[in-house]
């Protein structure tokens, strides 16, 4: 008897052993997400759309705002979040390329590099953009995209930059997967998520129609489809572009841009959630099989971004030698321009001003250097009152004392340029010829000048500027330069390398 009671207890023990090592190689994702769980109401909007009980996730396509529940195995959990790291660097990637080319067609190549890297479930969950399979395989997705979106955002919300590179990454993947959504897939979309928009009347509708064709650049026939009209703060950037008809504060939307109006709701979203990320990731601290997550992910990308050397101070007499051998091209033709007509646009005052203040340049100096620059054209009284109070703002000495930092390769080469100006990114905004004949008076022969052109025509701008830095430093580098101010730092560090070397060489003859 005492042999059978003494098996039974060795089972007992087994399956209690058991039970506890796959807890230790699980996660009970909705007891670490608790804190971020929301039910958004579903408003119908056209599309039914019927809860149901055995349905977590109602759409293909996401806004993270509600967390999955039930148990995942920590491998499956962790090859996820590799795998979506190698998405998003998919995407950066991508996005450097041609900042002409459509959300379709980024998509499409997205698509097809995603299975050429092995990545099929991503390629599935992407390629799938509807919301009537409510099957096991796309509920399996669904949940691991949302798990590994989580988890990632939880890991990035510490450090500002890389905070702010999976911020671009998740936006542009999402502005991507929403451009394949077709008309009734965005309408369950809203309904899923809550999002109502205030359509105007037939009447409303009628008087303002041929203004809002000419403002979107509609070519459909938009007299049968709704418009939205929302107040101007909600669509900042579309109104920037002047691409949409606003009237007494108010923009009015046809349907077939409603993706301008889901966009920044999926942002307001994500940059709410990185507070809560950051709270949940403090609160699993104590957990050593979520903290080896945190603590490996972030150190699987590597960002150049720009920091401020504060023992570094450039003056005015420097700056013509300095933008011959370490300006980038769009700063060396900022200078030169101002240089010639003694002015710069608005924009270009901007991005250079600020491009000095980042080099060392001090308010004092970069006062001078305008002055000495616009009073050949212009009296010193004109300036102080047109001009000088700007360079202060910029430098954070005035209005809202902001600090403001110097333009990112990604804003100079979506900023809007006009024909007087001569901001943005050269590669970009100049014609063919017209560059190959800046590249020229450079110094570059024309073997080098036709393989930076041709990047620049095919939309590879990052890699032209790239190419040209290692043309006019006669060395190779591996990664592409994301800031003009990167730019500079590498040159003049090159520089004072070699200035090293040869005093060496010098000191050994």
């Amino acid at each position: 008897m005492n042999e059978y009671l003494l098996i039974i207890l060795l089972i007992l023990i087994h399956h209690f052993l058991c039970k506890y090592i796959f807890l230790l190689k699980c996660i009970t994702f909705s007891d670490f997400m608790i804190s971020m769980t929301y039910m958004p109401i579903r408003h119908q909007l056209g599309v039914e759309i019927k809860p149901q009980t055995d349905y977590e996730f109602l759409h293909d396509l996401q806004m993270y705002s509600i967390p999955p529940s039930g148990q995942i195995k920590l491998e499956e959990l962790q090859q996820w979040c590799v795998d979506r790291l190698r998405v998003l660097k998919l995407v950066e990637k991508l996005s450097r390329q041609n900042y002409k080319k459509s959300n379709k067609h980024y998509i499409t190549n997205l698509i097809q590099e995603l299975v050429n890297n092995g990545l099929y479930d991503f390629a599935k969950l992407v390629r799938a953009y509807n919301y009537k399979s409510q099957g096991e395989t796309e509920q399996r997705l669904r949940r691991n995209d949302c798990m590994s979106h989580l988890i990632l955002r939880s890991a990035f919300s510490f450090e500002r930059e890389k905070r702010k590179w999976f911020f671009k990454q998740e936006v542009k993947l999402f502005k991507w997967r929403l451009s394949l959504l077709n008309k009734d897939g965005i309408k369950a979309f809203n309904c899923v998520n809550g999002l109502q928009h205030a359509a105007i009347s037939e009447e409303e509708k009628h008087k303002i129609i041929e203004h809002v064709k000419i403002s979107c650049h509609e070519t459909e026939n938009i007299d049968n489809i709704n418009v939205y009209k929302v107040h101007f703060t909600s669509i900042i950037n579309p109104i920037m572009k002047r691409q949409i008809f606003l009237k007494n504060g108010i923009a009015y939307v046809p349907e077939t841009k409603i993706s301008w109006l889901i966009l920044p709701e999926f942002k307001k979203n994500l940059n709410k959630g990185f507070s809560y990320s950051r709270e949940i990731a403090s609160n699993v601290h104590g957990d050593e099989r979520l903290m080896k997550i945190f603590s490996v992910l972030p150190s699987c990308i590597n960002i150049r971004y720009f920091k401020y050397d504060r023992y570094r101070k450039v003056s005015i007499g420097e700056l013509d030698e300095l933008s011959r051998t370490s300006y980038p091209m769009c700063m060396k033709l900022l200078h030169e321009t101002l240089k010639a007509n003694h002015h710069l646009t608005n924009g270009g005052r901007v991005q250079y001003c600020l491009f000095l203040k980042g080099i060392g340049l001090s308010l004092n100096n970069a006062i001078q250097f305008w002055k000495n620059e616009f009073t050949k054209k212009i009296d010193e009284n004109t300036f102080r009152k047109k001009y000088r109070y700007h360079i202060r703002h910029l430098f954070g000495k005035e209005g809202k004392r902001a600090n403001y930092e110097p333009f990112d390769c990604f804003k100079i080469l979506n900023s809007t340029v006009g024909l007087r100006d001569n901001h943005g990114c050269p590669f970009k905004w100049m014609k063919f010829d017209t560059l190959k004949n800046v590249l020229s008076k450079c110094g570059l022969v024309r073997s080098d000048i036709e393989s930076v052109a041709l990047l620049s025509k095919e939309g590879f701008y990052l890699e032209a500027c790239k190419k040209y830095y290692e043309i006019t430093h006669n060395c190779i580098t591996e990664n592409t330069f994301g800031h003009p101010n990167v730019y500079f730092n590498d040159s003049c560090k090159r520089f004072e390398n070699m200035f090293s070397a040869s005093s060496m060489i010098l000191l050994i003859l």
